[in-house]
């Protein structure tokens, strides 16, 4: 199979990697001459990491304390955010990492995994399994994969509209990417505001990089200005920034009205627009990009339209919450318990919900469980969520199990390990699992290849029907059978 990607951002370079990285041959497209080296997203979820470490992809993420901080100056700062005390998910903590330092690693994976990326390559037009660049050449592809941002020409092309607020108020930020040797704030974010100068502050990495928000920036602004201006808002008088380039931007919220269309997909900004608040975008981007890569190296067509089924509902649902957050500044900075009403009645959710929390319900999920606690993170087991977290004794995770399709049971099912074992699939009985997944000591559950739970059996009902069991499980979750074929145990 060939796969080709239309924009080598971190989302369409993250999607190649793990499409690679499945022996799927990838073909990345990307316009820009280069990686580009003004990172606008530098925070990776607790799951995000988990799922470039399983890819491979090896970055080094610094442990900034995430929040807001406000004040006159960098040496008069309260902090806004709460003491939040996230739960674990797994071995891999969410950190601080730069789009642009990710892309590189990317890049150099799929270089050495034999993978194609062509910078300057800008795409203008697409046929029904083709792409052709602005130089003329036609690249084709048994799938193609629109990653091209939020002003997708791919998206364009194929006709598909989007859905949503739209752009959020009649503002616009100036993001300057800057160098600079400035006293680190305890938290990622500061409002700076004085008599002087107003911006917001976030520290990129450790070797003095930073990027200033000006509200309603000019980019034409002479560089001596910005200097100052900086100088002014940090209150770091002998600060001599050195500016290194400035993206004009503006919030806006909507999804894709489809995620795929025929042969094409969409993942990241071109299938959905986020606000910053929560830092929601990047992260569902990668975990598009998850989603689709096992489904296509799997095959089927039915299956491939789960794509959508799964990852739209999310993105809507993510859109949501990012807006009601950019609405509700105090209720996302302050996680404190005691604010849960506060925050169910502007229908917020509770921080990691849109993490990992949600569930998905299609047919590559059989008897899905409905989301029941909007503020409380639960990995239960429950089919459509992402499987639980227990650490195992040689001081590994749950997580860290999962190998393709992996099939996960209590201490009394060595029948379940022989079904797996015939199928080819990766198997582990564990203590204490029974617990963790909601099920008996001689039940199992069925880890797809994303993480996600697609299957599970509280107890077990004919020990010598286990394989046929599983089989047809297998089957339905690849959308190769009728949902009729697995009757489910409650």
């Amino acid at each position: 199979m060939r796969v080709v990607i239309v924009g080598g951002g971190t989302v369409g370079l993250c999607t190649a990697v793990f499409l690679a990285r499945q022996g799927v041959s990838v073909h990345v497209l990307e316009r820009r001459a280069k990686v580009n080296d003004h990172p606008r997203a530098f925070g990776l979820s607790d799951r995000s990491a988990e799922i470039l470490r399983e890819a491979g992809i090896e970055v080094e993420t610094a442990s900034f304390g995430r929040g807001l901080m406000t004040g006159p100056s960098l040496s008069e700062l309260t902090a806004v955010t709460s003491k939040f005390e996230r739960p674990e998910i797994g071995s891999a903590q969410l950190g601080s990492c730069p789009q642009d330092r990710i892309d590189r690693a990317a890049v150099a994976l799929l270089r050495d995994m034999g993978s194609r990326v062509d910078f300057d390559s800008e795409v203008v037009a697409v046929g029904d399994d083709s792409v052709t660049t602005k130089d003329g050449r036609v690249v084709t592809g048994d799938y193609l994969i629109g990653a091209d941002g939020i002003r997708s020409r791919t998206r364009d092309l194929l006709g598909i509209g989007v859905t949503g607020p739209g752009p959020l108020g009649d503002s616009h930020m100036l993001n300057v990417l800057f160098r600079a040797d400035l006293p680190a704030p305890p938290l990622s974010m500061t409002f700076l505001r004085n008599e002087r100068a107003s911006g917001i502050l976030y520290r990129v990495d450790e070797d003095g990089r930073w990027i200033f928000h000006i509200h309603n920036g000019d980019p034409d602004t002479p560089a001596e200005q910005i200097q100052q201006r900086i100088r002014d808002a940090t209150g770091v008088t002998e600060a001599q920034p050195q500016l290194i380039s400035q993206i004009p931007w503006a919030p806006i919220a909507h999804v894709a009205d489809a995620f795929r269309r025929g042969r094409f997909f969409l993942v990241g900004d071109a299938a959905h627009a986020l606000p910053p608040v929560g830092g929601f975008g990047l992260n569902t981007g990668i975990a598009d990009g998850h989603n689709l890569a096992w489904k296509l190296a799997a095959g089927g067509e039915a299956l491939l339209d789960t794509y959508e089924a799964e990852r739209r509902p999310v993105a809507l649902f993510t859109m949501e919450q990012s807006v009601i957050r950019a609405q509700n500044h105090d209720l996302h900075w302050n996680n404190d318990p005691s604010l849960a009403a506060d925050r169910a009645a502007v229908g917020m959710a509770g921080v990691m919900i849109p993490v990992v929390g949600y569930r998905y319900d299609s047919a590559a999920v059989i008897d899905s469980e409905p989301l029941s606690d909007m503020e409380n993170l639960v990995l239960d087991g429950a089919p459509g969520s992402r499987l639980p977290h227990r650490w195992l004794p040689d001081g590994r995770s749950t997580v860290d199990l999962v190998s393709g399709f992996t099939l996960l049971t209590g201490t009394a099912a060595g029948h379940w390990l022989d079904a797996a074992r015939a199928l080819g699939i990766t198997a582990h009985a564990l203590e204490g699992w029974a617990e963790a997944a909601n099920i008996k000591e001689d039940g199992a559950v069925l880890i797809r290849p994303d993480g996600f739970v697609g299957w599970r059996t509280a107890t077990t009902r004919a020990a010598d029907s286990s394989e046929q069991q599983l089989r047809d499980a297998l089957d339905r979750i690849l959308c190769r059978k009728s949902p009729d074929a697995v009757t489910q145990e409650a």
